[in-house]
């Protein structure tokens, strides 16, 4: 045999599976990805389009009937080369490209984004057996519509969708039908994504289901630390204010 350089073949279904049962230590991380691709997005537009009114917001809604779960952002969208170079590249991490343009462009929203490894997508196929993918750039009026049921290979066309962001519809797998359920929901929202800045709202709740500021943070954080415990443990005065006073004697010289 003559030395030859080759190259690395992928199996798409193996890799998922490795995912699976050893990287991601449940089945609602996948959830967490999707949410964090539509913050990183909505982030992405904030500091390139510059739209005063823009008012960034990430929707999940369910469809028990046909077992699908959509989350939709008004963020930054994707283009066609940016589907292909990152979509469907794995391990080539759009937010950590996104991260280094834009150092120089706006440092404080670059601190913000929360991608890390170019691995996020796939984990939407440890719950679903097909997703269908629909965006529209800021940058442009063309739209694309992305599909795949986790094989090798995906299907993309242009299409139509009137506003700017992204669309991920997926079709659970009978096993991962438990995530239709708007407490479940609630609380990965509330375990992954309370503190991201930007509203998360599920189905038709007018409230967001995240906190987005810290209870540190909050105007008041001696009532709001409180009751974001309380929330997060659902237990009413699990922290009980002890009034301290000060107590000193006076021995002429020293106090005590």
């Amino acid at each position: 045999m003559t030395n030859s350089k080759q190259k690395f073949q992928l199996n798409l279904p193996g890799l998922l599976k490795v995912l699976a049962e050893h990287l991601y230590s449940t089945r609602k991380v996948a959830i967490r990805e999707l949410i964090q691709n539509a913050h990183d997005s909505c982030i992405r537009r904030q500091a390139e389009d510059r739209l005063s009114h823009y008012r960034p917001r990430v929707q999940i809604k369910t469809v028990p009937q046909t077992r699908t779960i959509i989350i939709e952002d008004n963020g930054a969208g994707m283009t066609e080369e940016e589907i292909i170079n990152y979509l469907t590249t794995i391990g080539n991490s759009y937010t950590r490209e996104l991260s280094q343009q834009l150092q120089f462009l706006s440092p404080d929203e670059a601190s913000r984004l929360i991608g890390q490894f170019g691995l996020g997508f796939l984990s939407a196929f440890l719950i679903a057996s097909e997703v269908e993918l629909v965006t529209r750039s800021y940058q442009s009026d063309q739209a694309f519509r992305w599909r795949s049921d986790g094989s090798e290979y995906f299907d993309l066309e242009p299409t139509r969708h009137d506003t700017v962001g992204t669309v991920v519809e997926i079709t659970l797998k009978p096993e991962a039908q438990f995530l239709l359920g708007d407490s479940v929901l609630l609380e990965t929202v509330r375990k992954y994504a309370d503190f991201l800045p930007i509203p998360i709202y599920i189905n038709d709740d007018p409230a967001p289901a995240n906190l987005m500021t810290p209870p540190w943070e909050a105007a008041d954080p001696e009532s709001a630390i409180p009751e974001y415990i309380s929330r997060v443990f659902k237990q009413n005065d699990i922290i009980t204010a002890i009034q301290l006073h000060d107590q000193t004697v006076d021995l002429g010289h020293d106090t005590i």
